[in-house]
């Protein structure tokens, strides 16, 4: 498929999400009219479609030959995620303020809902998103001579950074679960997308227009993640999550589990030894080493767009328990 179909549907999904919470249509200049429950489902029906099919155009340049082009696919499918989740938040905060009749005015959130920074990693060229989160050496280190003692240092240090950042990033995702019904989560660890989507028809036969489209971004950040991980890796990291769930009930600390599971210390083992049977002279080491301090920073900036996602995880709180879509779904 050729990028420039990409940008023009992702320059579309742009525009809508740009002005999903923008004025009513009726409004004039001496007359700012808030948008209607009616236009703004009206709005989120034509994004929730339109997202829908950039996810599928995005998750086809997963698989590009270009590092750089599928890094940028990752990215945008993050930040669509992302994107979703924050148009699902500005959705629930109206259906709060609404009285739930089609045609009334139900103005835009309190604080409204701006895009930009996300869209930035969506509307553009998948090669340029991403170049700005390849790993880069540093130019100093490039040339360097190092030893194999100090790339097997080097390579520990970075592995210790990482699981430190898992650690710290999982705390926050169980801080924001905090008050969610612990048996809700637990179906939604073993939903497919299908479900999921069930669970929204019925959903809106229960609750105001708004949440149920509010629930529908939520299902599209599902699914965008579904395609960043592929289908095999989501269900065994679902697998994964509910055991770590077991495991903190149990007071397991959380950097020890991510030290479980990037097995660290068998990793350290097995890289210091083939660093120092590889043979390879100090240049070639010192550009492997270069190019290993650069892993750090380039998954820090997974993990400032897993933070907004994570963040969204919370949304679920305000969808009424009774009508809950998973509930609904059974």
């Amino acid at each position: 498929m050729p990028q420039n179909d990409y940008r023009t549907s992702a320059a579309s999904y742009a525009a809508g999400m740009r002005t999903l919470f923008a004025p009513s249509e009726e409004s004039t200049r001496s007359s700012i009219r808030p948008a209607t429950e009616d236009e703004l489902a009206g709005r989120a029906d034509n994004l929730v479609e339109q997202s829908a099919a950039l996810i599928e155009q995005t998750a086809v340049y997963l698989n590009a030959d270009d590092m750089a082009t599928r890094l940028g696919a990752e990215q945008s499918l993050l930040a669509q995620a992302a994107a979703s989740l924050r148009a699902a938040d500005g959705l629930l905060e109206l259906a709060d303020e609404s009285d739930g009749e089609a045609t009334r005015s139900v103005g835009a959130p309190r604080q409204p809902q701006t895009f930009d920074d996300l869209l930035g990693l969506i509307d553009g060229s998948l090669a340029e998103i991403g170049a700005q989160v390849e790993p880069q050496a540093e130019m100093t280190r490039s040339g360097a001579s190092t030893t194999p003692a100090e790339l097997i240092e080097t390579s520990n240090e970075t592995m210790e950074q990482v699981v430190a950042s898992v650690g710290t990033f999982a705390r926050g995702t169980v801080a924001s679960l905090i008050g969610l019904d612990p048996a809700l989560l637990k179906q939604a660890a073993g939903m497919l997308g299908s479900e999921l989507a069930q669970a929204v028809t019925k959903l809106g036969e229960n609750v105001s227009r708004l949440v149920s489209k509010a629930v529908a971004f939520i299902v599209q950040a599902y699914d965008s993640l579904l395609a960043a991980m592929g289908q095999d890796a989501a269900s065994a990291l679902r697998q994964q999550a509910a055991q770590w769930v077991e495991d903190l009930q149990q007071g397991e600390a959380l950097n020890e589990l991510a030290d479980a599971l990037y097995q660290t210390d068998d990793t350290r083992v097995r890289v210091a030894q083939l660093v120092e049977d590889s043979g390879a002279p100090g240049p070639v080491l010192g550009k492997t080493q270069a190019d290993v301090e650069a892993l750090s920073p380039g998954f820090q900036s997974r993990l400032k767009l897993a933070g907004q996602i994570r963040a969204g995880l919370g949304l679920l709180k305000f969808i009424p328990a009774a009508k809950g879509p998973l509930e609904l779904a059974t």
